[in-house]
């Protein structure tokens, strides 16, 4: 009985440290005629939220990602989801985040 208690622990606790970060949604102002790269630097103190891009798609973001990260692209007519697998966090050799990169059609 005691291995397969034993047994049972080592399952839970594998389970446990495979379980996934949550979405992290970081959310972006853009001009009506933007289309092209979105580069954000996350863990900006003091960033605004939305975050505003700048016409070369650069801006900055309060959101310090653990995970997987989800861009809601706000435009004057309509929004935009662009999803986490579409989404490219660049990560320090510690795991913090250091760019998040995205793609707009």
């Amino acid at each position: 009985m005691k291995v397969s208690l034993g047994i049972a622990l080592i399952i839970s606790l594998s389970l446990a440290s495979c379980s996934k970060h949550p979405i992290t949604q970081v959310t972006v102002k853009t001009p009506e005629t933007f289309s092209g790269h979105i580069r954000l630097t996350p863990c900006t103190q003091g960033a605004q939220d939305p975050t505003a891009l700048d016409e070369s798609g650069n801006g900055a973001t309060a959101g310090c990602p653990s995970g997987d990260v989800e861009i809601v692209v706000i435009k004057p007519s309509k929004t935009l989801n662009i999803a986490p697998e579409n989404v490219h966090v660049r990560r320090t050799s510690d795991g913090n985040p250091s760019v998040i990169f995205a793609e707009m059609p």
